[in-house]
């Protein structure tokens, strides 16, 4: 086993994340929003938001949640997350071929969610979308599962949120794997750049024929194989779409897309030339809603896992 993913594999058995950090850590990042986020687990919401580990714990993903948080409190969403209850969802895990573990972290947020009252689910992370709606039901957790790119469309939609501007940027869109090929949702996100008034320019792999970023089946934990004069996929991916022209953004919806392009748009010789977006930000950007300067709050010594 690669020793970088064994030692991955421990800290999520450790510390329920990816990333080895305290469980209170994991909903720090509502302390620099203007309101307060509810705890699902001690009063109902209409919309439980399982966050998922980059979403909550990776700064520049953070920024991208803190986002997405101001956008369902504008259009006035009654909804709250786990705190510290919630864990790594667990599908790159069961990828990994860790059943045991999987079976773990997804019986514990099974646990957690149905101590809560709620409508529905809502997810960042594709995988945590893949996994919640198709993976749990066999082990008891069965619930109406969305990912944000199908809700902010379905509040565009409805009128509860209403694009104040046309953006006019020309973009590109990367279909994620897990939400593409494996979920099928290739168009809400197409409708959602629709409306905030973008030009989309597709790639030449497209849909269920989209080039995986790297990350997925837990790729994003092992260590990389240096190869002279091979890029790897995520700069491949980025060149591609650097050859369609001037290209404003390179547009994603989901946290390991945010992490593998950002980089690969370094690596790959193109910082300058196009830069990244989450769909969430553009959504934010067309609702014409005060900027606010986006902070992580410090951490406390004091606090332990």
């Amino acid at each position: 086993l690669d020793p970088q993913l064994q030692s991955t594999l421990e800290t999520i058995y450790e510390t329920g994340n990816s990333f080895g950090e305290p469980k209170r850590k994991r909903a720090r990042w509502t302390k620099a929003l203007e309101f307060d986020v509810k705890d699902a687990r001690k009063e109902p919401v209409d919309l439980l938001w399982f966050v998922g580990d980059y979403a909550s714990l990776d700064p520049r993903n953070i920024r991208v949640t803190q986002t997405l948080a101001r956008i369902l409190h504008h259009a006035g969403i009654d909804f709250g997350i786990l705190y510290e209850a919630e864990r790594n969802a667990g599908n790159d895990v069961r990828r990994c071929g860790e059943e045991g573990l999987f079976t773990d972290l997804a019986e514990s947020n099974i646990e957690a969610i149905s101590s809560c009252r709620f409508e529905r689910i809502l997810t960042t992370d594709p995988h945590s979308f893949n996994t919640l709606k198709n993976e749990y039901p066999a082990l008891g957790g069965t619930w109406d599962v969305v990912h944000h790119s199908q809700f902010l469309l379905e509040l565009i939609e409805s009128g509860a949120l209403t694009p104040g501007k046309e953006l006019g940027y020309r973009v590109t869109y990367h279909d994620p794997c897990t939400l593409g090929r494996y979920n099928g949702v290739y168009d809400e996100p197409r409708r959602l750049l629709a409306a905030t008034g973008c030009e989309l320019v597709e790639m030449q792999r497209i849909r269920d024929n989209t080039f995986c970023c790297g990350a997925g089946g837990g790729r994003i934990w092992m260590s990389e194989l240096k190869q002279v004069d091979v890029p790897r996929p995520s700069e491949s991916r980025i060149h591609e779409a650097t050859a369609l022209g001037q290209i404003d953004y390179f547009v994603v919806c989901c946290p390991k897309d945010v992490t593998m392009y950002e980089d690969a748009i370094k690596t790959s010789g193109h910082e300058g030339e196009i830069e990244l977006r989450e769909l969430a930000e553009l959504v934010f950007e067309t609702l014409e809603l005060q900027p606010v300067g986006v902070s992580v709050a410090q951490d406390h010594p004091e606090e332990e896992a």
